[in-house]
C-alpha cells in the first residue's frame, strides 16, 4: 500500500563535499628503492631532509622502478584523506607541519540542465531550470541568471544523486517541488532560497519522475506529489503523496495508485490533479478521480485505462477544455464524466518520428469499455497521424488554444503544425537537437532547451528569442538511454574502444577568468558508447560568473547546411583535436581533423584493410592560426596550413598531428606529427614588392609559416634491423616547451623502444637523445623549471641539467588495462610555472564495480589527481574528484588549476593561500545574483557624487602611497619580447626610419614604473558609471570590453 515517508534534515551546508569511492589494490610504486625501504609509500613520500638530497639518491641512468613494499595511486589518495580525517578531530597537531602551501578544491560550477521541461513563473518573469543537484532561475527580460539554489546533499546519501524532476507548486507560486534519484523530495521557495535543508523520502528504492498537482477535498486545498519509482519486488508504481511540514497536525501520508511491470517514464497530472496522463513504454494510460470526497490521500482512488501504441512513446502532452454539445455522449455515464473532466486531447510522439493526435480520448475510451462489456463493437479510436520527424520526437506539445501542435527532434527544426489545414511552419538551423518544449502561461513564448546546453524562449508571434540562456557546452556521460538508442539503426563509425574525448581547452591570458573549450552540437556520450565526437566550435566561458561569453567556429559545422545525407546517415563534422594559446592571448593555434565514414568508401570493393589505407588517404587536417581582434571581439583566421604533416610511411597525404605545444616566451608553436618530424611554426611580416601589408587599421598583417623542421632519430631497434619489413608507423607523440622556449623535448611511441629528445627549437636540430626503459608508451609530457615530467605506465620526473631520474610513481592495473588511445585521452598532465608544479589526473573506477575495467564501460568512473612540487616525491594534494576528468589547464594568472569534468562542471584547485579565486571559479551560490535585480534604482547624479565622496576619502592616502612609491627605485625593466616588438617587423630595407626607432626604445626605458603610472592614471582619470576604482586598478593590464561611459563635465 503506501510508502513509508520520513521527513529527513540535511546539513545546513549549500555544497556537498567531494568525497570518493574506497580505492582498489593495484600495484603503484615509488622510484627511489632506497626512500621506500621500510617505510614503503609513507617513507618515500614524506618530506625529504635537508642532508638527503634525491639527486645523490638516483643513480645517473638507474631507471628501475621496482620495489615490493610500494603501494598504488589509489591507496595513496585514500590514506591522505583518511588522515585529513583525522587531523580535523585533533584540536592541535603535534606532529610537524608539511612543506609548501595548503591546497584546497573548489566547490563545482557550471552543469548540465537536465532533460525535464523548463518551468515558467507566475507572470513569466523567471524561467526555472534544474542542473545535477542545483535550481538555477534567469530572467527572461534579461538572460541573466537570477538565483541559484543548490541542494544540501550530506555525506549519508549516494554521491551520484540528481534531480530527476521538479514541478511548481499550484496552490503556493513561490514554491517548487523537487525530486531526487535518491527518493528524496524537497519544497524550496525559489524566491529566498530556502527549503534546501529539509526533505521527505519517499522511497528508498530511488525515483525515475515526479509532478505535482493542487487538490481540494475535505475542505483543504493542498499539493499532492505523484511520483514513479521501481518496487522492492519487480515492477514500477505511481503514489500519490501528501507531503506535510513538520510539527503539523495533518500527518504525511501516501498511497499506491497504479502498478505496472513496465517503468513508467512520463507522468503528468491536469485538472487539479483529477487526470493523470503517463506512458509506460509504448503504452498511454489515462486515468481519472473516481471521487473528490476523501480527507486524506491514503483514501483517494483512480481509475487507470491503457491504450497501446504502435513505438516506444518519447514524449507526450495533454489538453483539457469543456465539453460542446457535439461532444457530449449520449450514455449517462459516460455523459457524467465527460462533463465532470471535459475533453482530453492527447499528442504523442514516438521514437521513429510520429506524432500521433487523439482527440478526446478519455471520452472514447470510455465508450470503447462500456461497448465491449455490453457485446457491442468497440468504438474507432484511430488517431490522426502526423510524420515529418526522421528520429525520435523529443518534445511535443499543444498550443494554447489547441490549433497547433509544436515538435521539435535531432533535426534541429521546430515544427508548428497546424491542425485545421495540415500546413507546416519551420524554424530550422538551431544550433543542436531539440529536447525540451514549454508553451508559457499566457501563450505568448515558447522556451526551448536545447542538447548543447542551451536554452532560449521565443516569441510566438515573430519566432524571434527574447532571451538566451547557455552554459558550459562540455560533454557528458549520460545517466539514462538515449531515445535514438530505443530504434535499431546502422551506427556511425566508432573508436575500438570506450573512451571520453580529451576536450581542448586554455585559459586566455588576457582575461584570466575566460575559459576557451572545443565543443560541440551533442556532447552527451553514452557509457558503453565508441562514437566520436566532433568538436567544430570555441566556447568562452567564465569561470568566475558561471556565464557563457560567445561561440564561434573553429571549422566548417552544418548548422545552415543539410546535416543527414542520402542515405540518413548524419554528416560528421571536424573534431578540433588540439588547442594552444600564446603567452600573451593575442594568437590562438588549432588543429582540426576530419575522417571520411568508411561506408562512403565502400564503392572502392577493397578488404577491411586497403579500405582502412583508403581511409587515411582522404584524411582532412588542418592547422589554423586566429588573432584576437578587439573591434570584432572574436578570434579572426590569420592562417590555414592544409596537411602540415604528411602520412607515415608513404609520405602523402595528411598525416595526424600528436600534439601541439606554444612557446611560453615568444610567439611560436611546435607541432609533432606521425611522419615522425617536429615543426616549429612563427609568424612572418607579409610583404609586398618589399613592403609591408597593412590592415585597415595600419597594423602590419602578418602570416604563419614552418620555421623549423627537426626530423627525429628512428628508434635502434629500426635501425638494426637486417630483413626489409614495412616500417611502423608511429602511434602517438608528445612534445614540450621549457619555460624560456630554449629546450623542446619530443618524444614518439610505436615501437619498442622509447627515446627522448631534446631539441634547440632556434637551431632546429636535436642537441641530446636520451634512451629509456620506458614499459609503456609516452603518453604525456611537460618540462616545468629543470625537471622534465613524463607519463607512460608510470609518472617519472627527470632532471635535464644533472641527466638523473628523480623519482617515479607506477601507475596501478587499472590505468595499465587502458589502450594507448585511452591513455592518451583520459590521463591528463598539466604544469604551472609559477610555483613549478605539475597535477597528474588519473581515471579510477570504485570499489563496487571490481571486475569491470575502465576500458569496457564508463559507469562510476571517477578521476584522482594529484599536485607535485618537481623537485620532490611529497605531493601537495592528493584527493578524488567525483566524476571524470575530461581537461586539466593552469591557470593564467594565479597559481593553480582548472579542471573540467564529466559532468560538465568546472573545478579549480589552487593554494588557500592563493587570491586565485578572484577570478576563478566561485561558487554561483556566492555570487549574491538576486541581489543585482532587488537593488533599488538611483539616479545619475548620486552616483556622481557618491563617486567624488570616495575620492575625497581616499586622496591622502593615495598621495602618501605616491610618495613612498616615488622614494623607491624607479628603474623600469625592459622584456626582451618589448625590444622584439620594435626590431623583428620585417627585413632590413622594411625598417621604419633610425630615429622613430631610436625614440621608440628609449621610450622604454624613460617610462615611469608600473605602480606609479598606474596611480597617476587612476588619479587624473574620469569617473565612468558603474566601475569603481578598485575595479579599474585591478584590471589596468589587461583589456576591458565594458562599456565605460564618461559623466565628467569638460
Amino acid at each position: 500500500m503506501a510508502s513509508v515517508l520520513k521527513r529527513k534534515r540535511g546539513s545546513a551546508q549549500g555544497v556537498e563535499t567531494l568525497k570518493r569511492a574506497k580505492a582498489t589494490t593495484d600495484v603503484l610504486e615509488d622510484a627511489p628503492t632506497s626512500a621506500i625501504a621500510g617505510g614503503g609509500w609513507d617513507a618515500a613520500f614524506a618530506p625529504v631532509k635537508q642532508n638527503n638530497e634525491l639527486a645523490t639518491v638516483n643513480g645517473a641512468h638507474n631507471d628501475n622502478l621496482e620495489s615490493s613494499d610500494a603501494e598504488d595511486f589509489e591507496q595513496y589518495t585514500q590514506k591522505e584523506e583518511e588522515a585529513e580525517k583525522k587531523a580535523k578531530k585533533l584540536s592541535k597537531s603535534k606532529a610537524p607541519k608539511a612543506k609548501g602551501p595548503e591546497w584546497k578544491v573548489s566547490a563545482p560550477i557550471g552543469g548540465r540542465m537536465i532533460d525535464v521541461d523548463p518551468l515558467f513563473t507566475e507572470g513569466e518573469k523567471f524561467l526555472i531550470v534544474a542542473h545535477r543537484q542545483s535550481i538555477h532561475v534567469y530572467s527572461t527580460a534579461t538572460s541573466l541568471l537570477h538565483r541559484s539554489i543548490d541542494l544540501s546533499i550530506d555525506g549519508s546519501r549516494p554521491a551520484d544523486v540528481r534531480i530527476v524532476a521538479y514541478a511548481l507548486s499550484e496552490t503556493d507560486p513561490s514554491m517548487i517541488w523537487v525530486a531526487c534519484s535518491d527518493g528524496a523530495v524537497y519544497h524550496i521557495n525559489w524566491v529566498s532560497g530556502s527549503g534546501t535543508d529539509q526533505f521527505w523520502t519517499t522511497s528508498s528504492m530511488g525515483m525515475a519522475h515526479m509532478t505535482a498537482s493542487s487538490m481540494t477535498s475535505a475542505g483543504r486545498t493542498r499539493d499532492i506529489v505523484f511520483t514513479t519509482e521501481e518496487r522492492r519486488d519487480g515492477g514500477w508504481r505511481v503514489t500519490a503523496h501528501e507531503l506535510t511540514p513538520p510539527g503539523s497536525d495533518i500527518p504525511t501520508v501516501a498511497r499506491t495508485i497504479y502498478t505496472s511491470t513496465q517503468p513508467i517514464h512520463i507522468l503528468k497530472a491536469v485538472k487539479n490533479g483529477s487526470l493523470i496522463v503517463a506512458a509506460s513504454e509504448s503504452r498511454v494510460l489515462v486515468a481519472n478521480l473516481r471521487t473528490a470526497d476523501f480527507d486524506s490521500v491514503d483514501k483517494i482512488r483512480y481509475e487507470f485505462r491503457v491504450f497501446e501504441s504502435t513505438d516506444y512513446i518519447s514524449s507526450i502532452d495533454v489538453r483539457v477544455t469543456a465539453a460542446n454539445k457535439s461532444q457530449k455522449s449520449k450514455s449517462k455515464e459516460s455523459k457524467s464524466k465527460a462533463e465532470t473532466f471535459g475533453v482530453v486531447d492527447v499528442v504523442v510522439g514516438d521514437v521513429k518520428g510520429s506524432i500521433f493526435v487523439h482527440n478526446d480520448l478519455l471520452r472514447k475510451m470510455i465508450q470503447s469499455q462500456n461497448a465491449v462489456a455490453s457485446g457491442k463493437p468497440a468504438v474507432d479510436m484511430m488517431p490522426r497521424k502526423l510524420h515529418w520527424h526522421r528520429k525520435a520526437v523529443q518534445s511535443v506539445k499543444w498550443s494554447l488554444d489547441g490549433n497547433y501542435i509544436i515538435s521539435g527532434g535531432s533535426e534541429t527544426v521546430m515544427v508548428l503544425w497546424q491542425l485545421d489545414t495540415g500546413k507546416k511552419q519551420f524554424l530550422p538551423h538551431l544550433s543542436a537537437t531539440i529536447q525540451n518544449i514549454v508553451v508559457s502561461p499566457t501563450g505568448s513564448s515558447y522556451a526551448v532547451r536545447l542538447a548543447d546546453n542551451s536554452a532560449m524562449i521565443l516569441s510566438t508571434s515573430e519566432l524571434k528569442a527574447t532571451a538566451s540562456i547557455s552554459g558550459l557546452q562540455a560533454q557528458v556521460i549520460r545517466d539514462s538511454v538515449s531515445l535514438d538508442s530505443r530504434v535499431s539503426r546502422i551506427k556511425d563509425d566508432q573508436r575500438e574502444g570506450v573512451l571520453v574525448q580529451r576536450a581542448p581547452a586554455v585559459i586566455n591570458p588576457l582575461q584570466p577568468s575566460h575559459l576557451l573549450l572545443a565543443v560541440g552540437e551533442n556532447q552527451e556520450i553514452d557509457p558503453l558508447s565508441k562514437q566520436i565526437l566532433s568538436t567544430p566550435y570555441l566556447q568562452t566561458f567564465d569561470v568566475s560568473s558561471s556565464h557563457n561569453i560567445s561561440r564561434q567556429a573553429l571549422s566548417r559545422t552544418n548548422i545552415t547546411n543539410i546535416n543527414v545525407g542520402p542515405n540518413a546517415h548524419r554528416i560528421s563534422e571536424p573534431k578540433v583535436s588540439h588547442m594552444q594559446i600564446s603567452h600573451d592571448g593575442l594568437w590562438l593555434a588549432t588543429v582540426d581533423e576530419w575522417l571520411p565514414p568508411r561506408r562512403d568508401l565502400e564503392y572502392l570493393g577493397h578488404s577491411t584493410n586497403n579500405l582502412a589505407d583508403e581511409q587515411r588517404k582522404r584524411r582532412e587536417v588542418y592547422l589554423k592560426f586566429w588573432q584576437w581582434s578587439k573591434t570584432a571581439d572574436n578570434w579572426e583566421l590569420v592562417s590555414r596550413i592544409d596537411a602540415p604533416h604528411t602520412m607515415a610511411p608513404e609520405n602523402c597525404g595528411a598525416g595526424r598531428i600528436f600534439d601541439l605545444v606554444v612557446d611560453p616566451s615568444t610567439h611560436a608553436f611546435a607541432t609533432i606529427g606521425e611522419d615522425s618530424t617536429v615543426r616549429i611554426w612563427r609568424p612572418k611580416t607579409r610583404t609586398r614588392d618589399g613592403i609591408a601589408v597593412r590592415g585597415k587599421d595600419g597594423e602590419a598583417l602578418v602570416s604563419w609559416s614552418c620555421r623549423g623542421q627537426v626530423t627525429l632519430p628512428k628508434p635502434v631497434s629500426e635501425v638494426e634491423v637486417t630483413v626489409p619489413a614495412a616500417p611502423q608507423r608511429p602511434e602517438h607523440g608528445c612534445l614540450a616547451f621549457s619555460g624560456d622556449g630554449s629546450v623542446l623535448a619530443a618524444a614518439l611511441t610505436g615501437g619498442p623502444d622509447a627515446v627522448l629528445h631534446l631539441v634547440d627549437p632556434y637551431v632546429g636540430a636535436v642537441k641530446f637523445s636520451r634512451p629509456t626503459s620506458y614499459t609503456g608508451d609516452i603518453v604525456r609530457m611537460a618540462i616545468v623549471s629543470q625537471y622534465l615530467v613524463t607519463v607512460s605506465d608510470d609518472v617519472r620526473v627527470y632532471d635535464i641539467v644533472s641527466n638523473e631520474l628523480q623519482y617515479g610513481i607506477k601507475l596501478g592495473s587499472r590505468q595499465l588495462a587502458l589502450t594507448l588511445e585511452q591513455k592518451a585521452e583520459m590521463i591528463h598532465l598539466n604544469i604551472d610555472r609559477q610555483n613549478k608544479t605539475f597535477a597528474v589526473a588519473l581515471p579510477c573506477r570504485g570499489q563496487g564495480k571490481e571486475g569491470v575495467h575502465i576500458a569496457t564501460s564508463l559507469a562510476g568512473v571517477y578521476s584522482q589527481i594529484a599536485v607535485f612540487d618537481a623537485a620532490q616525491a611529497t605531493p601537495l594534494m592528493a584527493q578524488s574528484l567525483p566524476h571524470l576528468i575530461t581537461s586539466l589547464v593552469p591557470a593564467a594568472t594565479a597559481p593553480g588549476y582548472v579542471a573540467i569534468d564529466a559532468a560538465a562542471e568546472i573545478t579549480t584547485i589552487t593554494p588557500k593561500a592563493s587570491q586565485a579565486a578572484a577570478v576563478m571559479a566561485h561558487s554561483v551560490a556566492d555570487l549574491g545574483l538576486e541581489s543585482v535585480i532587488e537593488e533599488p534604482a538611483v539616479g545619475l547624479m548620486q552616483l556622481v557624487e557618491e563617486a567624488q565622496a570616495e575620492e575625497e576619502d581616499e586622496e591622502m592616502a593615495d598621495a602618501e602611497a605616491m610618495e613612498v612609491d616615488a622614494d623607491d627605485d624607479g628603474a623600469p625593466v625592459v622584456s626582451q619580447q618589448q625590444l622584439q616588438n620594435i626590431f623583428d617587423i620585417g627585413p632590413s630595407f622594411a625598417l621604419p626610419p633610425i630615429e622613430e626607432m631610436f625614440y621608440q626604445v628609449a621610450g622604454l626605458f624613460s617610462a615611469k614604473p608600473i605602480g606609479v603610472q598606474l596611480k597617476i592614471e587612476m588619479k587624473t582619470a574620469a569617473s565612468f558609471l558603474g566601475y569603481s576604482r578598485l575595479d579599474a586598478e585591478t584590471t589596468a593590464h589587461s583589456t576591458d570590453h565594458r562599456e565605460q561611459i564618461d559623466i565628467s563635465t569638460p
